[in-house]
């Protein structure tokens, strides 16, 4: 008898699991839900003017004229003259191009060293002026000479570049010193953090786009600069000089934030670059571009955790400041403490 419930029990259990798969295979597919896509901050907004220095194939200057929707407030410049520019960067011309059609402006033969004297940029003045992966591609193969090119290179550039930021009214340092405001993968820095114009919230933090840009998608993180009141009229946000760098040897030690504080620079932020940032965005060396022998896809410099440095000029209140108005170096510069004099190199 026992035998006998025990058999029922277990083909009572066999039909109930068998019932089971069969409603399982019958019943529709559930589509998993699509992965939430993450925030990429975007540092550049609408408002801003845009000098771009050193730009290979104007990649760069496309994705955020892409971004922006205008490239109306956007200059972008090479080092190389046009010719020499297209034969370094077969891309070079339908960038330009597309660049174009959005507004943006295009300078050649610009020295990155000279910005006070060009004279295209006369009376130009530029909430942020940017320099991507600098190197001055002198192909010097000792090392230690090469180092202190690169940091003449970067010492030349901010000299001449605070000439034309425009200038700001930054509120003094409480003497406790300033609140942190640096979010995740921010980098601490040595310097302390430039204090920045108060403005009155009035709104959301920031405003969220999704965009795409050749077929690449993203959502973009902007700036939300009419989420604020208008600062006050004797209150002016001052101009920043971004520059990015790959991590690792030789670029740490360019020292990039000793080197502009020297300049009169003070490190407002240090951040990671990150590319997904820029869809369409190709790094390209300064020697140019060499199928087959160039590495494709920002291999470049996407596994060299690239940083994006953010600098803004100190209030300049005394003598010892290195740079004056008209954009040559005052005496007692500091060039020589740093030991990267033109006999050095």
């Amino acid at each position: 008898m026992a035998r006998t419930k025990k058999a029922k029990l277990h083909a009572a259990l066999r039909k109930a699991e068998a019932q089971k798969k069969q409603a399982a295979k019958a019943a529709p597919a559930v589509e998993k839900a699509p992965k939430k896509q993450p925030k990429l901050h975007f540092p550049y907004t609408k408002q801003d003017t845009l000098l771009l220095i050193g730009e290979g194939n104007f990649s760069f200057a496309h994705s955020i004229a892409s971004k922006l929707g205008s490239g109306a407030n956007i200059i972008a410049t090479a080092y190389d003259s046009e010719q020499v520019a297209r034969e370094k960067y077969p891309d070079l011309g339908q960038h330009i191009e597309e660049f174009n059609k959005l507004g943006g402006t295009v300078y050649f033969d610009v020295d990155g060293t000279k910005l006070h004297e060009c004279v295209r940029l006369s009376g130009k003045r530029f909430s942020r002026i940017v320099f991507n992966f600098p190197h001055a591609g002198a192909g010097i193969k000792n090392q230690d000479r090469n180092i202190q090119t690169n940091k003449l290179l970067l010492f030349a550039f901010f000299t001449s570049a605070q000439t034309l930021l425009i200038e700001g009214t930054p509120k003094p340092p409480k003497s406790a010193g300033p609140k942190s405001t640096r979010t995740k993968g921010e980098e601490s820095d040595s310097d302390v953090e430039a204090p920045m114009p108060k403005k009155k919230r009035t709104g959301a933090r920031e405003s969220v786009d999704t965009i795409e840009f050749e077929g690449v998608k993203a959502e973009v993180v902007y700036d939300a600069v009419d989420q604020y009141d208008p600062a006050p009229e004797d209150v002016v946000e001052p101009g920043q000089i971004h520059v990015t760098l790959k991590s690792g040897p030789p670029y740490d030690k360019w020292n990039i934030k000793h080197l502009a504080r020297e300049c009169g620079l003070v490190t407002m932020r240090t951040s990671n670059f990150v590319l997904d940032s820029f869809p369409g965005y190709e790094h390209r060396r300064t020697l140019g571009f060499k199928e087959g022998v160039s590495k494709d896809e920002n291999k470049e410099i996407r596994d060299k955790n690239p940083k994006l440095y953010q600098f803004i000029s100190k209030p300049k209140t005394d003598e010892s400041d290195i740079i004056s108005a008209n954009g040559k170096r005052k005496k007692g510069s500091k060039k020589q403490a740093l030991g990267i004099t033109s006999e050095s190199v």
